[in-house]
């Protein structure tokens, strides 16, 4: 519910010109208990949110105001910077809001209970203590392709690096662009292309090097994530993405869903799991598909599956809002999110039939069920190196060639920013 007075209000007056009426002793009532909430989520995600959180609202009569901005970094760091947080953020970063742990201005989580396995509370934790919960998330590790397309090559859906750079060259050849690509993204352009090199990352030299050069314990020239680079240059051809390097550097992530246009388009799209509704929304009610997914491929062994998710995190300990995060983390609530078609859930008790077809149950079915996983690494880093990286994406993109400047100023960074 987004409150902004309302009945409410309209009660509350009344009440004081009563007040200020009858000279008879009463006895005031107590105040509402309020949670303010500041978030990303706007139109569809945001009504999502606010029918999550009506049953909540109505059971327990506290009163969940929420405030969402695409700006919400710099919007919570300017309200905490005045002395005015709100009682809960919801950032896409955990590693925006753990800066604040570290500075003590977050409350610790103690008696949120989330149902998630271990690898799902760590992004959150710090010195052991529970300081950020995901609340919604998300499975990284995807790559969504045309149907009609890889059949018209005759090749299956690759499971291995090598075969999905032969379908590649495959697709190619038949005259079909194989890659959507779209890196722009207003002030955090580049980060789709994070998304690439962190997988490349983990399918190659798994979860132990992929942690130790999210923690800035690892050289960028290591060759373990300089071959990441080179992997994924290795797609970054004139005919393999869609309108070439350039284009790629201009069209929006949100933009680039293109394996079901009719005209042109292309094979394989590298995105979350969010861009289900994209795909969902073009394909007619009671339809087959033109569209299905499979896991970002390994090389020797089953890759760790990246994921991401909106953590949230506490800066007024009240116990309103520990009951909003234990009511948001639980099944129920996960379930209603599920259904609304914004996410997925790490829930496991989250029954497959919450999801809305058969696409996204496949994906929260493996989201959930995963042995290993990784949170996205960029969003791990501290704000200054995320930034980097997204900046030194669109600069390879623009020139392979530069690859050892890249790397090179990325160390540098990497020098202060930990």
């Amino acid at each position: 519910m987004i409150t902004g007075g309302g009945p409410r209000a309209a009660l509350g007056a009344l009440l004081l010109i009563g007040a200020a009426l009858t000279p008879v002793a009463c006895t005031t009532a107590p105040p509402a208990r309020v949670v303010n909430v500041l978030g990303t989520w706007e139109d569809a995600e945001q009504r999502a949110f606010e029918n999550v959180v009506a049953p909540f609202e109505q059971e327990t009569g506290i009163d969940v105001r929420y405030k969402g901005t695409r700006d919400v970094a710099a919007v919570v760091a300017a309200r905490v910077e005045e002395g005015d947080p709100p009682e809960i953020a919801v950032l896409s970063s955990p590693g925006d809001l753990l800066h604040y742990a570290k500075t003590n201005k977050l409350a610790p989580l103690d008696g949120v209970h989330p149902g998630y396995a271990p690898e799902w509370l760590a992004p959150g934790q710090v010195n052991g203590r529970q300081m950020a919960v995901v609340l919604k998330a998300a499975l990284k590790s995807t790559i969504w392709y045309n149907r009609a397309k890889l059949d018209s090559v005759h090749e299956p859906v690759p499971t291995t690096w090598a075969q999905l750079k032969a379908t590649t060259a495959k697709l190619r050849a038949a005259g079909t662009t194989p890659w959507c690509m779209g890196l722009a993204s207003s002030t955090t352009s580049g980060w789709p292309g994070t998304d690439w090199v962190e997988d490349l990352v983990l399918a190659r030299s798994g979860p132990d090097i992929y942690d130790a050069w999210v923690r800035g314990r690892m050289s960028w020239q290591a060759t373990e994530i300089r071959s990441a680079w080179q992997s994924w240059g290795e797609l970054l051809n004139q005919d393999t993405v869609q309108g070439g390097p350039i284009n790629v550097l201009l069209t929006g992530f949100d933009k680039s869903a293109q394996v079901l246009d009719a005209r042109g388009g292309c094979a394989f799209d590298h995105q979350g799991s969010f861009v289900a509704g994209t795909y969902a929304a073009r394909t007619p009610a009671g339809a087959t598909p033109g569209y299905d997914t499979f896991a970002f491929p390994g090389f020797d062994t089953p890759p760790t599956r990246e994921v991401a998710g909106d953590v949230a995190a506490m800066f007024h300990p009240t116990q309103a809002a520990r009951d909003l995060l234990n009511y948001l983390t639980g099944t129920r609530a996960q379930s209603l999110w599920v259904e609304s078609g914004t996410a997925l859930s790490p829930d496991r008790n989250v029954p497959p039939n919450a999801y809305r077809d058969e696409v996204t149950r496949r994906l929260g079915t493996a989201l959930s069920g995963a042995r290993s996983i990784r949170f996205d690494g960029s969003d791990l880093m501290p704000t200054t190196m995320r930034s980097a990286f997204q900046r030194a994406v669109s600069a390879y993109v623009s020139d392979p060639s530069a690859l050892d400047r890249i790397l090179d100023d990325l160390d540098r960074v990497q020098a202060t920013a930990y």
